[in-house]
């Protein structure tokens, strides 16, 4: 697994996930899909997924338009966060895969917004985890930070790391 940051806007990045068997990718809030491509394009990656972690513009508005460059394209978002442009809905415990070698766990973490999904990205087992959160941790959201906590540490139940 290789995890390329592809930066956006002023403050913000997307994330190119790559199987390195098979060159098949994934995209983590591609707010930039443009960027994004030229990315992929570069390590010569075929896109097949987009992992949306919440439905805000600075992380879900590319998904619409990504579309529109990448026929075919699945795009995750949560069961709950009305996210646009989605085509499969997720929510906590879901698992998908990705090439040969990458399996993705999505995890609720209601702290952002109440659908708020984060995505915990394994490889090969000689390979590190990485976890996707966006902005679980931004300060400003849906919970109290206690709130935010509480949630957080049910998550413990899932995590394989």
């Amino acid at each position: 697994m290789k995890i390329y940051h592809v930066p956006c806007l002023r403050d913000n990045y997307s994330y190119l996930i790559v199987d390195k068997s098979t060159k098949e990718g994934a995209v983590v809030d591609p707010v930039e899909p443009q960027k994004v491509l030229e990315a992929a394009n570069s390590h010569w990656v075929n896109l097949k997924l987009v992992l949306t972690t919440h439905h805000h513009g600075d992380h879900a508005g590319g998904n619409e338009k990504i579309k529109q460059l990448v026929p075919g394209i699945k795009v995750y978002g949560s069961l709950i966060d009305n996210v646009i442009g989605c085509t499969d809905k997720v929510e906590n415990g879901d698992k998908e895969s990705l090439g040969a070698d990458i399996y993705i766990l999505c995890l609720h973490t209601p702290c952002h917004t109440k659908g708020h999904i984060s995505y915990y990205v394994t490889g090969k087992e000689e390979e590190q985890p990485a976890v996707f959160t966006g902005d679980t941790l931004e300060k400003v959201g849906c919970k109290s930070p206690v709130e935010a906590l509480r949630e957080l540490r049910k998550l413990k139940d899932n995590w394989k790391g």
